[in-house]
């Protein structure tokens, strides 16, 4: 198993996502989704950065 933790595999996923459209030709629905995707995972890397603070 990954040592990395979650919330830093999930910003890890997050910046990935974000670099595509620079690197590629998406089609208006295939950027669509990957916006979807990337707001998803900026809510989940909030949610727990928020998890962690109350710690």
């Amino acid at each position: 198993m990954s040592t990395t933790s979650l919330p830093s595999r999930v910003t890890q996923a997050k910046e990935l996502l974000e670099e595509i459209p620079a690197e590629h030709d998406l089609k208006a629905e295939q950027l669509v989704n990957l916006q979807e995707a990337i707001e998803f995972l900026r809510r989940l890397e909030d949610s727990l950065h928020d998890e962690r603070a109350d710690d």
